[in-house]
């Protein structure tokens, strides 16, 4: 889950906004429409200090970037929004719609006038679509620099005493991008404290080492982060749970092929709610065989079409823990909010579905373009039923050719079989749901 590609627009060479001309009254101006599309479509990443390299918060700021912007903004790589058409609506979509482009490609080509300050709509400012306010903060104990090369899996233990046992949105907060490949924070129970607490005594150091997950057999996955991701708020009246005398767990993993060791003190910021109408389980979804080896994920050198699948059965007793937190009973069905998808540097595409029977699946999720640097969860409009008979399907396609491998040391790597693994140069192909009883 690392990477940072697709956040600079090509420098192609253009020249410099032209001026306006002050004869005529511009069709739009930077305070009256531009603002209100470049806060709620391109501030979400391009701010001070987020994974962006430049901001776009101002004026100044746009005027400064405003050569290179038309090129993305024509070609549809800014804004990125990896889902495919035709699958599903999801909230929060951050591509530009027709007028969007047409109000912003027609302001620049205008010179980008800036226009009066007076005539900002009300409500501008606002950098965020998902609105998002943390109650708590919690910290990594200690700073901890990775020690293995170039992958260090690290969970570190944060105790948790309330206030709220609620969790309805999170946001994590990376501290050092170079090295922070991903983050998953995990809930742990009062009962199961101990055993987290003596992974973490039995090694040197902040944490202790742990891979997949945080060495605890019902541990909850709470919230997660990867380049491309935003702040959450989970479905209205749904949350997960987190009981006072609990732990919060946070799983890092490391990767310093793009930097030297570098001390990290990553965070996540939750909001919480005193009850919840349905508890949410955020489920992943993969095939255990391609993980303990037993039906090898193999992804041979050079090869530039590779493709996995896999269906899981709801009655798996892998799903077990996850629906008895979710509060289903046998036959009951489930509501499906939200999905995501992740894969390494070789991905092209992965798909999550749901099959009924002999029916055409449905489409839950599809990434046509994998591109490493931008993963995300996406919230369904209409959350999908799922009936106890149903099953996930999951499929991801891989390119191993010479053509498409990760740049090391500033050369290509050379292609070699490649199967599930933790590392940044292995791959995976794994789902996650998010996850209530249907009423």
């Amino acid at each position: 889950m690392l990477g940072l590609s697709n956040c600079t627009p090509a420098q192609d060479g253009h020249d410099a906004a032209p001026e306006a001309d002050e004869s005529n009254s511009p069709t739009y101006t930077y305070w009256r429409d531009a603002k209100a599309v470049l806060d709620h479509k391109c501030a979400n990443c391009h701010v001070a200090g987020d994974i962006a390299p430049f901001a776009l918060t101002s004026y100044a700021e746009v005027t400064a970037m405003a050569p290179i912007l038309p090129l993305a903004i024509e070609a549809g790589t800014m804004p990125p929004w990896p889902p495919g058409d035709g699958c599903q609506d999801y909230r929060h979509d951050r591509s530009l719609a027709d007028d969007e482009r047409e109000l912003l490609l027609t302001w620049l080509a205008e010179g980008a006038p800036e226009g009066d300050p007076a005539d900002q709509p009300s409500g501008g400012d606002q950098h965020s679509a998902i609105e998002f306010s943390p109650d708590v903060t919690l910290t990594m104990l200690e700073p901890y620099t990775p020690t293995k090369a170039p992958d260090d899996y690290r969970c570190f233990v944060i105790p948790w005493d309330g206030p709220e046992p609620w969790v309805t949105g999170f946001r994590v907060v990376p501290d050092q991008r170079s090295v922070v490949h991903h983050v998953i924070a995990f809930a742990i129970d009062p009962d199961a404290v101990g055993t987290v607490e003596a992974l973490d005594a039995a090694e040197p150091g902040p944490g202790y080492t742990c891979f997949g997950d945080a060495g605890v057999l019902d541990a909850r996955w709470v919230g997660s982060w990867a380049p491309g991701g935003r702040a959450k708020m989970f479905p209205e009246g749904t949350g997960v749970r987190l009981e006072p005398g609990s732990r919060v767990v946070l799983q890092v993993h490391y990767n310093t092929s793009a930097s030297g060791p570098i001390a990290d003190q990553s965070a996540i910021e939750l909001s919480l709610a005193d009850a919840v109408e349905r508890p949410l389980v955020n489920q992943p979804v993969l095939d255990l065989g391609w993980v303990l080896g037993y039906r090898p994920m193999t992804i041979p050198a050079g090869d530039p079409d590779v493709t996995h699948s896999t269906e899981i059965n709801l009655g798996s007793p892998l799903w077990a823990f996850a629906l008895a937190e979710a509060g289903v009973g046998e036959g009951d069905d489930l509501l499906v909010h939200a999905s995501a998808l992740h894969m390494h540097q070789l991905g092209v595409r992965a798909r999550l579905t749901v099959i009924r029977g002999s029916a055409e699946p449905q489409c839950v999720l599809d990434i046509p373009r994998w591109d490493f640097s931008w993963q995300d969860g996406y919230e369904l409009v209409e959350p999908i039923r799922i009936h106890s008979g149903d099953k996930i399907g999951l499929q991801c396609w891989w390119d191993n050719s010479a053509e498409n491998q990760p740049i090391i040391d500033g050369q290509p790597a050379e292609p070699v079989d490649v199967a599930w693994g933790e590392g940044t140069r292995d791959e995976m192909c794994l789902g996650i749901l998010a996850l209530t009883r249907a009423d």
